[in-house]
């Protein structure tokens, strides 16, 4: 404990790494949507590891994931990655994430949907409230 008048020292993360695990409601779903920080000087740089896992019914076993995919997140969203790793994913973030990330990271697999693509709209997680 700093002694009075003495100036409380400063905390910097300068790395982190969190992983939520999200489940579909009909529970033949599953998201790994992980967030990495690292720093490099005065540069913060945050990273999405997005994997996604599908099951045919609720009694089978999740197998190796159908698809991954790693997303550097845009400079402007590191408020929004910090936050997210700090509190956890809102409603909405896991909503989308679930939902309309998953579904184009899934069609990268197809040729329907390119990478950079499915790459923007598992970015666009973070922008969700």
């Amino acid at each position: 404990m700093a002694k009075s008048g003495t100036p409380a020292p400063k905390q910097t993360i300068v790395a982190i790494k969190v992983k939520f695990e999200l489940n579909s409601k009909d529970g033949l779903r599953r998201i790994q949507f992980g967030l990495e920080k690292g720093t490099e000087g005065d540069t913060v740089t945050w990273k999405i590891n997005f994997a996604m896992f599908e099951r045919a019914k609720r009694t089978d076993a999740y197998t190796d994931a159908l698809v991954t995919l790693d997303v550097q997140v845009d400079s402007k969203l590191n408020s929004q990655a910090e936050n997210a790793a700090k509190n956890g994913l809102t409603a909405g973030q896991a909503a989308h994430a679930l939902g309309p990330a998953a579904d184009d990271v899934k069609g990268t697999t197809t040729g329907e949907v390119s990478q950079e693509d499915a790459q923007d709209t598992v970015q666009s997680t973070l922008k969700k409230k």
